[in-house]
């Protein structure tokens, strides 16, 4: 990483040596770096050293300091110094140690004193020794051997292996004439349900072939390319860092990606790329982990610890002898970002509880740091970090880059002033063109000799973005001649000018540099990866370690993250556990004779698919973890097809655990074979069975683009496995007469296992006839020489059937194919790997490429996507792509026009205040404050802001005051003009939520008239209602993308399509905003802060959390609350112009602003700090507020407002309303929404009538043109049956849908009063009808026909019914579980017992004369399945015939002389069914059946229970829907938890006491040992 040129670079920096090219940029101020020889702490005037830096969060983690940094970099060399030296103690002989180790070991200063724990006796060098000095003593030269080579592990610059001083592996990036381009429109119309279903059969076919076979073109290929960034050409030196800059959508990512190789997605890319002379081509074959790309997003898996995600890296970057110097890597990565304190902290993510955003974003850094790549770009990184922590992630970029040589490129949005100051080169984009590039400290200058003009206290980073934004920039007036103005004209100046020519020079010198050193640095950089690999891999491979050690480093993850998420695994394991006894007890009881072989193989089917099933769960793992999987890919730490591998190995041990306690249960509670050579066959099918199926599902995972095809197809396959087992259909059956689709039964892995299970049962068994199928049987009939057993496989004469028998008439299996089978199941499993692994290498399903604007179709949308894809030319080449930025407001509306748009919106001259504000929570069996005795208030006209450091209680206390907390105890008075709220308060105040929620269908327009029509007041006519939208459509200057949907909108789009929604809305009292500016660039945070402004000056009060204010936008404000944690208050009062009424507040308690500091910096660091007046004395802001005159003349200000406002008489009011609208017009509009959202979100409709084609399909010609025979009665009850694999496809997709709109419902709708819970429930339940109905159609259509049921109009139409009725009571189903359940997590858990409960208890699978008395008199009774399958099949069986086949009648002989009609008549008159030969005198064949009414009464149904059950069914669907309005009032607006909450608690108490006992046990047995 340093060595001699290097620190010397590092002296001659902090002396500001001009030879030096690259200038250090201090990291501790902006000012000049002070050194001193000893470095004694300078004074507070002279420097003030940035101790104070931490993410965010106040209380805990260091800083992240230049000097610290340094130092814990170095106390880490010498730990691994030593560790080597131990190593090679017995391998090397070390030479004369007299002249050793580069100067950097020696670097120590004041700061240092915690690191010198050892080191006193040495000698403090001169740190400013200049260039080729040595300080006394010691010699340049180094010993290679002497000290440790951290290029081994650090992979960047080996300390001792220097040639010419220069550190063997850096290596800078020349771009030349790099165009980028792109293809398609930027806007389309959105796709709706038809065009999916037409896409099926045409575009998106196509689409999925083109994926999977490389020589079909691209879909889209052919359309008109786009360049998205134009002709860049310059130059990264090693040690530099470059500032990418621009507004969003400009190109700096594409410029990026670029750079750092990562193409795909792209059209094309022209130009060159190299890296030290390296091709791109070639690196991306040989160095592909030696150029990153880090996104916008912190990507991690959430249940891993801060730790373990380093270790992961670490170990896939480090030779094997050397894995004992990973744990010391870690602890200085994590000192060096000031993460100690998070090494065993999950790392998190929006739904897992882990470490805060900053700390993510520290743990993104560390990670990359650890790939030792040589070049990275970094995108957008300090996105959602407040402005301290932005600072502090750029003090590590430059710490990085300087320590370790790297060449680094980052592109940041709102970039303050001293991250601005730490860059080296800046390149500026403006909509694709490169408009500057050079010097960072010439960048200001350059604009405005061009005629700009850069306001006061506006940061460089602001001044050279607003350059390129029409509505932004500002020109000098003093200027006189032409100012080139936007892309084309700023692209020409800056070609004809001095800075372009030297970027040329620049490059041209590199490249001399390069040519003239006979490309040195990309040799030895080459010679240096070869060396860091591990000697198993070859030179030509990217990767650092064997695929061996990538696959065990892997594993070891996968075991974390299993271990990592236990509640799953818990569940999984209940879940288990339970369906086992629960299906083991359905199974209970199964006789040895003949009557129980049927309901034996049910026993068998289940037990080798039930674990199967239950591993779909592994899906979601398998498709969640890709773009991580891709971006570690990328960076070259293993190949994807590690995972594959590394995932079956995890299998192995985990379900082994899963089939053991379910085997055991499940084998011995339904009675099997006690045989321990057949439990052993049994056990060992069921774990491999379970292996294959989860091998298939993750195949299906590797091959689907998304996790809804990856379920649907999974579905799919399960059901197909379910039909083909020969279980449901025997065997012979199969692949005889069905011939549509009986070639399946030959690829379906679980037919070889029930094969096999079956034939080991009945092995060796012999099963006695049962009494009832004994025939002739009754008084007279006691010869067993002359009666039969009507059971295939029997022989005539006999009374017993050995199993094998019974096996090979019925199923043809043989136990000569058990190790056959067992083979194939193990060929299928590998072949599923095989197919994973290779798609995982081939394709890469990870989104690229930003989204384009999708319109829903309208004549005005229309022209709009027409004109953007019409062809360009040059000068307008992007100017349709600026459509989706909001045109500058005189283009929207002239000035009147504005005027009036905004009178309309003032609201009321109410005042509300708050005083004494508390609000406590429960925590950990105690209580937590979180605000504590806050007063301020809120007038028309003034803007309110809300600042604090993260964790202050800034959203806690605008929830509390918007009267939106749900938990906890809110203490204090909030009232409005001195009176109690009222029910119409939180109807008459906005809240714009902070994580912008709406419905990603609606478009604008439309989301904005819901909210008029439904909030503003029902005495206003509707047509009034939107001709208001209109004027806020046009305030919001979003009238060109009125029609786009909001789904696709850009961030600050969105934040104004929030706040449209909520002005919509007319809130007449207040307005309030959690962090409207939150991941905008600067200027999209200006002008929404300035929109805010403009309403405030029409009358609207607002208050509004902040929490990175430039001091542009603090000006905006009038009045600042400012809260330390614990929500104490430390500032209620006015700003002042440039702050000074802040300043002042602080100033009079002896801490200054320094001047050009920004205001709200300062606050939050003053407070944070704590602070120290002159005279030494630490001050408490918290106290020294409620002690301030300040503090009392707020109080006295709150009085005052209470005693005026409350003697104006408050405005009549008719009743006052919860709600401003009716509930049947909430119910019409919400109504009228979900359907245009199922509409235009087509994958979820589209899904289900998928599996109603799919299923219908196979189910109705697998079982094509049923017959009469016993066996076709038997298919005609299965192919009924079979609709019960459609509820576990459909379910599975209301839920996450129906959870979805719940979601939004309870976070903004309904605190928000715009409709009630009736509303909501009538509108889901109606929109899912329709659907319902059309799938059910499209399935009995398919279904019905093909089977040949009967077809008459009173059966059909019957069956009709029953299946429309069918597919609403499976929609309302998934509904009312949703509405009842707490979490998803529940929810996923739950569903498994339904199914088993409604597939298995309904007497198909086990007749009900056979259930065991626990579940026959009440489960098959409440179980809606029993009614739904009686109903059908007393409709299509009551009128059949039953003509038995010759192989399925039972054989006697009658004794000599009688016929067969003779001797058997008075037994077939008093039983059920017919002879087949009355008048022959041997082999009577007796046909246990006559008609469908006798086969209907082994299931217990009679035909008149046709309708009966039709009207029980019935009831259940209604049922369904009751529960769903039922739970949702109980469970969401009454918060009732069913005594379920004590239940979970209890539960929760004892596994913790269980823990405990166990901790207690470990800790005495660590003792005695």
């Amino acid at each position: 990483m340093f060595n001699a040129h290097s620190d010397r670079m590092y002296t001659a920096r902090a002396e500001g040596f001009q030879e030096i090219r690259v200038p250090l940029h201090n990291v501790e101020n902006a000012g000049e770096r002070t050194h001193g020889t000893e470095e004694s702490s300078p004074s507070s005037s002279e420097v003030e050293i940035r101790d104070d830096g931490t993410w965010g969060e106040r209380d805990i983690g260091g800083p992240v300091n230049f000097r610290n940094a340094m130092l814990d970099y170095e106390d880490m060399r010498r730990e691994l110094t030593n560790l080597s030296r131990t190593r090679s103690a017995g391998q090397k002989s070390t030479k004369s140690t007299g002249q050793h180790s580069s100067g950097l070991k020696r670097i120590t200063t004041a700061g240092t004193r915690r690191s010198q724990r050892a080191r006193t006796h040495e000698p403090e060098p001169d740190v400013e020794a200049q260039d080729g000095e040595k300080p006394e003593g010691e010699d340049g030269d180094t010993e290679e051997e002497e000290d440790f080579q951290l290029g081994e592990f650090l992979k960047d610059g080996h300390f001792e292996k220097r040639q010419e001083g220069r550190s063997a592996k850096k290596v800078g990036v020349v771009y030349k004439h790099l165009t980028v381009q792109g293809v398609g429109a930027t806007t389309t119309f959105v796709k709706t349900l038809p065009s999916a279903i037409l896409g099926t059969f045409g575009p998106d076919l196509y689409s999925l072939l083109s994926r999977f076979i490389p020589a079909l073109p691209q879909p889209g290929g052919s359309g008109e390319k786009r360049d998205l960034i134009h002709d860049f050409t310059g130059v990264v030196r090693d040690g530099e860092m470059l500032l990418v800059l621009g507004r969003p959508g400009s190109g700096c990512s594409t410029f990026l990606k670029a750079v750092s190789n990562k193409r795909d997605g792209f059209a094309g890319v022209e130009g060159e790329v190299s890296y030290g002379g390296i091709p791109a081509e070639e690196q991306i074959k040989k160095y592909k982990g030696e150029v990153n790309y880090n996104e916008e997003d912190d990507q991690h898996f959430p249940s891993l610890t801060v730790e373990q995600t380093l270790n992961f890296s670490l170990l896939n970057k480090t030779k094997k002898h050397e894995k004992g110097d990973i744990p010391v890597i870690i602890g200085a990565l994590l000192k060096m970002f000031g993460i100690s304190h998070t090494r065993n902290t999950l790392v998190g993510d929006a739904y897992t509880r882990g470490v805060s955003g900053g700390e993510r974003k520290r743990v993104s850094i560390a990670e990359t740091l650890a790939t030792f790549s040589t070049v990275v770009a970094w995108d957008n990184s300090t996105r959602g970090l407040d402005a301290s922590t932005a600072l502090d992630y750029a003090n590590s970029l430059r710490i990085m880059t300087d320590i370790s040589n790297r060449t680094t490129l980052v592109t940041l949005y709102q970039a303050g002033e001293g991250i601005y100051q730490l860059m080296d080169k800046v390149l500026v984009i403006d909509e694709g063109r490169m408009v500057y590039q050079g010097p960072a400290n010439a960048a200001k200058k350059y604009f405005q000799d061009l005629g700009y003009y850069c306001p006061e206290r506006q940061t460089t980073a602001d001044f050279l973005t607003s350059c390129t934004d029409p509505t932004e920039r500002r020109f000098r007036e003093d200027f006189d001649g032409p100012i080139p103005k936007g892309p084309v004209e700023l692209e020409k100046a800056f070609r004809e000018s001095e800075s372009y020519r030297e970027v040329l020079q620049d490059v041209d010198e590199y490249e001399k540099m390069l040519h003239e050193t006979d490309h040195a640095d990309a040799r030895e950089f080459k010679q240096s990866v070869a060396e860091m690999k591990s000697k198993h891999v070859s030179d030509q491979s990217s990767y650092t370690v064997s695929f061996f050690r990538q696959v065990l480093a892997c594993t070891k993850r996968e075991f974390w993250l299993t271990w990592g998420d236990k509640t799953t695994l818990y569940t999984k394991f209940f879940i288990i556990i339970s369906n086992g006894l629960i299906v083991g007890s359905l199974f209970h009881g199964q006789t040895l004779d003949t009557s129980g072989a049927f309901s034996r193989g049910g026993t068998m089917f289940f037990s080798i698919l039930f674990l199967g099933w239950l591993q779909l769960s592994e899906l979601m793992k398998a498709v969640s973890g890709r773009t991580i999987i891709a971006r570690h890919s990328d960076y070259a730490f293993y190949r994807p097809s590690a995972v594959v591998i590394a995932r079956v190995v995890q299998d192995f041990p985990l379900i082994l655990m899963q089939v053991i306690p379910f085997s055991i249960i499940m084998y011995f509670l339904t009675g099997l074979d006690v045989d321990v050579s057949k439990f052993f066959i049994y056990f060992l099918f069921i774990y491999f069975t379970t292996i294959c199926i989860t091998a298939l599902y993750r195949m299906f995972a590797a091959l689907s683009p998304a996790i809804d095809d990856a379920v649907r197809f999974s579905g799919l396959a399960l059901n197909l496995l379910i039909i083909y087992t020969g279980y449901v259909i025997p065997r012979p059956q199969l692949l005889s007469q069905y011939i549509w689709f009986g070639w399946l039964y030959h690829v379906n892995p679980i037919a070889y296992s029930f094969e096999a299970v079956s034939t080991d049962e009945f092995y060796n068994r012999v099963l006695e006839c049962a009494p009832n199928t004994i025939v002739p049987r009754g008084p007279g009939y006691d010869n067993p020489a002359y009666q039969g057993c009507a059971f295939t496989g029997a022989q005539v004469g006999s009374l017993s059937v050995p199993g094998s028998d019974y096996l090979s008439t019925s199923f043809n299996y043989s136990r000569s194919n058990l190790w056959r089978n067992f083979g194939v199941v193990i060929a299928f499993t590998v072949l599923y790997i095989a197919v994973t692994m290779i798609a995982s290498e081939l394709f890469n399903f990870s989104k690229s490429g930003g989204g384009a604007l999708e319109f829903k179709r309208s004549k005005a949308a229309k022209q709009k996507v027409k004109a953007a894809s019409a062809p360009s030319d040059v000068e307008q080449g992007t100017q349709h792509r600026s459509a989706s930025m909001p045109t500058s407001s005189n283009e929207t509306l002239d000035g009147g026009g504005e005027e009036e748009a905004l009178q309309e919106i003032s609201g009321s001259d109410s005042i509300f205040t708050w005083e004494n504000v508390e609000y406590t929570v429960p925590y950990m069996g105690g209580e937590r404050k979180l605000l504590n005795k806050v007063n301020g208030y809120a007038k028309p006209g003034v803007m309110v802001a809300l600042m604090g450091a993260s964790g202050a209680g800034k959203t806690t206390l605008l929830n509390t005051l918007s009267q939106r907390q749900k938990t906890g105890v809110v203490g204090g008075d909030m009232l409005v003009d001195g009176r109690p709220l009222g029910t119409e308060f939180q109807r008459g105040t906005g809240f714009c939520e902070q994580m912008d929620l709406h419905d990603g269908t609606a478009t604008i327009r439309e989301a904005l008239e819901f909210s008029a029509i439904l909030r503003q007041d029902r005495s206003v006519p509707r047509a009034e209602k939107i001709a208001y939208v209109d004027s806020i459509i046009d305030l919001l200057e979003l009238g060109d993308v009125q029609d786009a949907l909001v789904r696709c909108l850009g961030v600050e789009q969105r934040k104004r399509v929030t706040i449209g929604v909520e002005l919509a809305a007319k809130p007449n009292l207040l307005l309030f905003l959690d962090e409207p500016t939150s991941g905008l660039d600067s200027q999209s945070a200006f002008s929404i802060i300035r929109f805010l402004k403009k309403l405030s000056h029409a009358g609207q009060a607002i208050v509004c959390t902040i929490h990175q204010p430039s001091s542009v936008l603090i000006q905006q404000f009038d009045m600042i609350l400012a809260l330390n944690p614990g929500g104490n208050t430390f500032y209620f009062g006015p700003v002042g112009d440039e702050g000074k009424d802040v300043i002042k507040y602080f100033a009079d308690r002896g801490v200054h602003c320094p001047p050009q500091k920004n205001v709200a910096e300062f606050i939050l660091e003053t407070a944070a700090k704590g602070g120290k007046r002159e005279d030494g004395k630490k001050l408490d802001w918290n106290k020294a507020w409620l002690n301030s005159q300040e503090a009392k003349n707020v109080l006295n200000e709150i009085e005052r407002i209470k005693s005026e406002r409350s003697k104006v008489e408050p405005t009549a009011q008719a009743e006052q309303h919860e709600f401003a609208s009716p509930v049947a017009s909430q119910t019409i509009e919400l109504t009228k929404r979900l359907f245009i959202q199922y509409w235009r979100d087509p994958s979820y409709l589209y899904g289900k009538l998928f599996t109603s084609v799919i299923i219908g399909i196979f189910n109705g010609f697998t079982f094509w043109k049923l017959g009469n025979s016993i066996v076709d009665m038997q298919n005609r009850m299965f192919t009924s049956f079979l609709i019960i694999l459609i509820p576990p496809t459909i379910v599975n997709a209301v839920v996450p849908k129906f959870y979805q709109n719940m979601g939004l419902w309870q976070a903004r709708e309904h605190p928000s009063r715009i409709y009630g819970w009736v509303a909501f429930c009538t509108a889901n339940v109606v929109a899912e009808i329709p659907i319902a109905i059309l799938g059910a159609t499209i399935y009995w259509l398919l279904w019905y026909w093909p089977t040949g049921l009967p077809t008459d109009s009173s059966t059909a139409g019957y069956v009709f019914l029953m299946t429309v009725l069918f597919f609403l009571f499976q929609a309302s189903w998934g509904q009312w579980i949703c509405a009842f359940a707490p979490s998803f997590t529940v929810i996923a858990n739950v569903l498994p017992f339904f199914f088993v409960m409604f597939g298995l208890f309904n007497g198909v699978v086990r007749p009900y004369s056979q259930l065991s008395v626990f579940w026959k008199y009440w489960m098959y009774w409440v179980n809606p399945s029993t009614y739904w399958i009686g109903g059908v099949l007393a409709a299509t069986l009551s009128d059949t015939d039953v003509r038995c086949l010759p192989q399925e009648a039972a054989y006697f002989n009658p004794p000599p002389g009688q016929s067969c009609s003779q001797y058997a008549s008075s037994f077939v008159d008093a039983a059920t069914g017919y002879l087949i030969n009355p008048e022959a005198t041997t082999n009577c064949g007796y046909c246990q059946f006559s008609s469908g009414i006798e086969y209907m009464q082994i299931l217990n149904i009679e035909p008149n229970d046709k309708w009966r059950y039709f009207g029980i069914f019935l009831a259940f669907c209604i049922s369904n829907w009751a529960l769903v309005y039922f739970f949702i009032y109980t469970v969401r607006i009454k918060g009732w938890s069913f005594g379920l909450g004590r239940l979970f608690g209890f539960g929760g108490k004892l596994v913790g006491a269980m823990k405990k006992l166990f901790k207690r046990g470990n800790k005495n047995g660590k003792s005695k040992a």
